[in-house]
């Protein structure tokens, strides 16, 4: 078998994310789209006549079995990013290569259908990640043991609340057969003991062999689960190193300078 070290779970080119501000919107929320499009803007990220460009010229890889820190101040592309390896919205220029299952925790609100159940929501991540049911039915009590909502698991996810909507989203993400988990910020949602539990599954993934992308302005919880970190500015890459150095560089002036962009 070929070392997991040598093998590369995401690879990422020239990557760049361009909105069309005049555009009609489409499947997506045209309040998700002007809102962000606001935030870009203003962070004072690239405007170039009707665009504005939310990623431009990432590129970098992602070790099988690694944990990979994404920092960045708001709007600084953390979310697109993590978007597009998600399958969620398309590049405009450049490429993300993804190897593997992907399970997605992005924002509280994404990936569950508001007027499925609990279970069938479940049943829903694991189908469209490709899963049989038998395969889901295998690991559907893990899931449910460590969201915790059990009670509540036959009642439409549109009335739960944000931490028990949290909770089960980490647990489908977490449980199912992925072999790579995007984790955006959402952790800091739930209360301090969930944080904890999900650090422990974050952990138990890793030594499984699975490939971590975190998202955090938490900086302890960086330091501690990251193998090396990347840090965003205004859309482009301006460190991809150790955790440490990319920690020192975040809370530097330098990861809020404004970029002189072409």
């Amino acid at each position: 078998m070929t070392d997991s070290s040598l093998q590369v779970s995401i690879s990422v080119t020239g990557l760049g994310k361009r909105y069309d501000i005049e555009d009609q919107p489409g499947s997506s929320s045209l309040y998700d789209r002007m809102a962000e499009l606001m935030t870009l803007r203003r962070n004072k990220i690239t405007v170039e006549h009707s665009h504005v460009w939310a990623l431009r010229d990432v590129t970098f890889e992602v070790p099988t079995g690694h944990v990979l820190g994404v920092l960045g101040r708001n709007g600084s592309g953390k979310s697109t990013l993590m978007k597009i390896l998600a399958r969620v919205t398309s590049p405009t220029t450049g490429r993300a290569e993804v190897h593997g299952r992907v399970g997605a925790l992005l924002q509280v609100g994404t990936g569950f259908h508001p007027e499925l159940s609990g279970r069938e929501n479940i049943e829903l991540s694991g189908a469209i990640m490709g899963m049989s049911r038998k395969e889901v039915a295998a690991v559907r009590d893990r899931i449910i043991d460590f969201a915790e909502v059990g009670r509540f698991l036959d009642t439409p996810v549109k009335h739960y609340s944000s931490g028990m909507y949290l909770r089960l989203a980490f647990s489908v993400a977490a449980h199912l057969d992925a072999e790579i988990m995007l984790v955006d910020e959402v952790l800091s949602v739930g209360d301090i003991s969930f944080q904890r539990k999900c650090t422990e599954r974050i952990r138990a993934l890793v030594r499984d062999g699975r490939t971590v992308l975190f998202v955090s302005h938490s900086m302890p919880s960086v330091l501690e689960l990251c193998d090396s970190a990347l840090v965003l500015v205004n859309g482009h890459v301006q460190f991809n190193g150790s955790t440490q150095e990319a920690v020192a560089f975040y809370q530097s002036p330098m990861a809020v300078a404004p970029l002189l962009t072409p």
